[in-house]
């Protein structure tokens, strides 16, 4: 009995030691120096050994504090690096830090993927407003991104002054659709296998991203403000005018329906209409004498060009939100801003960064700079992003093939009210 006692109390007293000796480990982090370890995801690209710089650069910084650590992850295919996020969303295996495409947002906000930054950012109003709209739903901020783009029309100097025309050099005199379409008739020249005009024709995010401006300069939309619905949006009528006037392009032979990637870059394409980091790539053909003017208008005068890039959010799974707001805003100061967008040859989206950036004060660069802060729209802002995004690609394609516009429009719509009513 004296023996069983005399174990009794040696367990309590192992048990009472192990309480206490784990209670000690278990507030260490916190208060006995531990470091905090932050992970963050980026897909593998252009500004990759920008953001390593970075990272390394921050943890200097706040050694023996907090100790980051970034992955890149190559896309693959167009849409792995947000498998591998939807995935680990799944798993709660989230980084603290994740980023995302724009149009994303919304989605992974709906989902809680990501939960709100409001009150976290530094210097908030010195980003641009395109960045900031992009990041919000339901009225939360959920993220902010370091770069901005757009689209504009690319032109070949030469061709242009061969045939009288001149491109606009001031926002206020930016081409209507119809001086567009005029010049690209001009333009083209089916003898010498020349088309007025190139876009690049594909299933994935492009599509929505340069005609969206025709859209929305028409008085059209993609979908319901509140995101409830696609029905009489994506394919109400001014929406199917803005595809309808679109399709003349491909219909008259004004655009190249199966073009070589250098199209434009060959002389065989008088004019382009490209994302703003094509002017980077240029460099590479310096025979090519070409200049940028402003994404066209309405017919009546209303103006709108692309917006949206890559954003920085935090995921549902930090255990150190703080901790990890610090790392966001480091990664998004001033300086860091400039080192990514150059990386990136694309805008700054805060301005004082931009301002900085003395280059894109003069053209041909002015000119997307104007676009950026003055007529940026981002794309819609819907849980069903995805969905839209892909079945409008397919519909827009069939339609530059000769489909019926409307019909078209119809299939997207459904399969987008469909993918909502999923969601509720």
């Amino acid at each position: 009995m004296k023996k069983l006692l005399a174990l009794s109390m040696a367990v309590v007293l192992l048990l009472g030691i192990l309480s206490a000796c784990g209670s000690k480990e278990s507030s260490s982090s916190e208060s006995d120096g531990g470091v905090v370890k932050l992970t963050l995801w980026h897909p593998k690209g252009d500004t990759s050994d920008a953001y390593t710089k970075i990272i390394k650069e921050f943890n200097q910084k706040y050694k023996g504090k907090i100790e980051a650590e970034m992955t890149f992850i190559p896309r693959g295919n167009k849409y792995a690096y947000e498998d591998k996020v939807s995935a680990a969303a799944t798993s709660n295996t989230l980084p603290d830090l994740v980023a995302m495409d724009g149009p994303n947002v919304a989605n992974y906000a709906d989902s809680g993927i990501i939960q709100p930054i409001d009150g976290l950012v530094e210097n908030q109003d010195d980003f641009v407003k395109s960045i900031i709209t992009q990041g919000t739903f339901n009225g939360k901020l959920y993220t902010v991104g370091a770069t901005e783009s757009t689209v504009a029309l690319f032109y070949n100097k030469k061709m242009l002054a061969d045939a009288g025309i001149q491109p606009p050099t001031k926002l206020e005199d930016a081409w209507t659709w119809d001086q567009f379409y005029e010049a690209a008739k001009k333009l083209t020249d089916k003898k010498k296998g020349i088309y007025g005009v190139n876009w690049t024709l594909d299933y994935g995010e492009w599509i929505i991203y340069f005609s969206g401006p025709t859209v929305w300069s028409n008085g059209g939309s993609f979908i319901a403000k509140d995101g409830s619905k696609a029905e009489g949006y994506v394919n109400g009528p001014k929406a199917v005018e803005a595809l309808k006037y679109l399709q003349k392009f491909t219909k008259e032979g004004l655009v190249n329906l199966q073009p070589k990637p250098t199209e434009f870059e060959e002389g065989k394409a008088a004019m382009m209409l490209m994302g703003s980091w094509e002017w980077r790539k240029l460099q590479d053909y310096p025979n090519t004498e070409w200049g940028i003017t402003y994404y066209p208008k309405s017919n009546n005068g209303e103006q709108v060009s692309p917006s949206g890039d890559w954003n920085w959010g935090i995921s549902k799974d930090t255990k150190h939100k703080k901790e990890a707001a610090t790392l966001l805003n480091f990664i998004l100061n001033k300086d860091n801003v400039i080192k990514l967008a150059k990386a990136d040859n694309k805008p700054a989206a805060r301005m004082s960064s931009f301002e900085a950036m003395t280059e894109w004060n003069e053209a041909p660069l002015n000119i997307l700079k104007d676009q950026v802060l003055k007529t940026a729209h981002p794309r819609p802002v819907t849980t069903a992003y995805p969905v839209l995004s892909t079945k409008y690609g397919q519909a827009v394609q069939n339609i530059f093939l000769g489909g019926n516009v409307k019909e078209e429009l119809d299939k997207v719509a459904k399969e987008v009210d469909k993918e909502i009513g999923r969601k509720k």
